[in-house]
């Protein structure tokens, strides 16, 4: 059993990946993997032109390197044969190599099992396709992304603060390339997993950023804090203690809980739009569509229901703030195949805080009104996937889940 959750975030070179991940190990106590670091080891010790080796003679020299991950947040350390990875890595040159390396079936493999080794106590992991291919079952998933002219532009100021020469026009294209060479690629392309919370940096500093990835942990918190009870006493104490400071805003140190002070935030436009489901038999769907139902008019009363539950949320969930709703709705679509209810709630707002709760509960409410309108006739419909695809206004900006083909876009 882990100990400790694994976390993902994925993304192309140049949205920070690396100081977040760095940033998040070290609030939750847990080790940081730079995934990329390990190609760019392999493909430097190799040497140009090694994708193009006989598969078995690549596989050799794979295996003739250990790697090993010492300490813990931004003092986590990458071994390759007992030696720490050093800058030596971190050049352009070395970056293409391990691209092109990156497209090796045989390659991809041996560094597939040796991540999920160094992920056998849990740690922050990132890469191009670690919530996708090498952690498919991590707690936490998160790809983060940035328009290419704003990753050019960070990395042309990273290199021009170190003193080295640097063409912005010449790195943004370097970018652009990558970025189509890794989308593209056969083997494992760079995209966010399904269930990935999908985050653009591109106008969010590293702050803003960082809040979004520890609010989201915040969510399951509870549940990361009971499972590393079973790690060692500063294991335990690094993962509860930072969780609970950078993630529970409302709770103070002592445990007890509080409503957050938001006078000092500003008043921006904010934005919720919240998706779910009911799912039923195609028996009770028709009933619903030729309104046959004993009860009337399924979707029009969820619809109020909806909306009345979506004002009514401070009163409901303890801590929210009431907010001065300026829009609320409830939206369906009949699914034929397989049959179901898709509900959309959108919530509006200008205000200090946001409106996600009420977004939410607005679903929630019309998908149980629908299950009472129905339950005469089926006992065993399911609501599910109940989930925020888009949030924005306020200082975290815009948040865009990525629906999979299975579900509504």
């Amino acid at each position: 059993m882990k100990c400790l959750p694994i976390i993902t975030l994925d993304g192309p070179a140049g949205v920070g990946k690396s100081t977040l991940a760095k940033r998040l190990a070290t609030i939750l106590g847990i080790p940081y993997l730079d995934t990329g670091a390990m190609f760019r080891t392999i493909a430097l010790r190799l040497g140009p032109g090694a994708e193009t080796l006989p598969e078995d003679e690549l596989r050799a020299r794979c295996n003739a390197f250990r790697f090993k991950l010492q300490g813990g947040g931004e003092g986590s350390v990458l071994l390759c044969n007992d030696v720490p990875v050093g800058r030596e890595i971190r050049t352009e040159e070395v970056g293409r190599l391990a691209s092109r390396l990156a497209t090796s079936t045989v390659v991809r493999d041996y560094l597939k099992e040796a991540q999920r080794s160094l992920g056998e106590s849990g740690l922050v992991a990132e890469g191009r396709d670690m919530g996708t291919v090498v952690f498919p079952t991590a707690r936490f998933k998160f790809f983060l992304d940035a328009r290419p002219e704003v990753r050019g532009m960070r990395r042309f100021e990273e290199l021009q603060a170190k003193g080295e020469p640097a063409d912005l026009a010449q790195i943004t294209e370097m970018i652009r390339q990558r970025d189509d060479m890794d989308r593209n690629r056969a083997v494992a392309p760079l995209k966010p997993a399904a269930d990935a919370v999908i985050v653009d940096t591109s106008d969010l500093g590293i702050e803003g950023v960082l809040k979004v990835l520890t609010d989201t942990v915040a969510a399951s918190s509870e549940r990361i804090v009971r499972e590393v009870r079973c790690c060692p006493k500063d294991a335990v104490e690094g993962a509860a203690s930072g969780v609970r400071d950078a993630a529970f805003s409302h709770m103070a140190g002592d445990g007890s809980i509080s409503m957050v002070d938001v006078g000092g935030k500003d008043v921006t436009k904010r934005i919720a739009i919240v998706r779910g489901a009911v799912e039923m038999n195609a028996h009770t769907l028709g009933l619903l569509k030729e309104h046959a139902l004993p009860k009337g008019d399924v979707l029009v009363t969820a619809q109020v229901a909806g909306i009345m539950a979506a004002k009514r949320t401070s009163e409901l969930i303890p801590l929210c703030h009431p907010v001065p709703l300026s829009f609320v709705d409830v939206r369906f679509e009949i699914q034929d195949e397989p049959p179901a209810v898709l509900i959309e709630s959108e919530a509006r707002t200008s205000d200090r805080t946001g409106v996600e709760m009420e977004a939410i509960i607005a679903a929630q409410v019309a998908a149980a009104t629908i299950y009472d309108m129905c339950k005469a006739v089926q006992k065993d419909m399911v609501i599910r996937d109940v989930r925020l695809v888009h949030k924005s206004g306020g200082r975290t900006g815009t948040f865009e889940r990525r629906e999979s083909s299975g579900e509504r876009t």
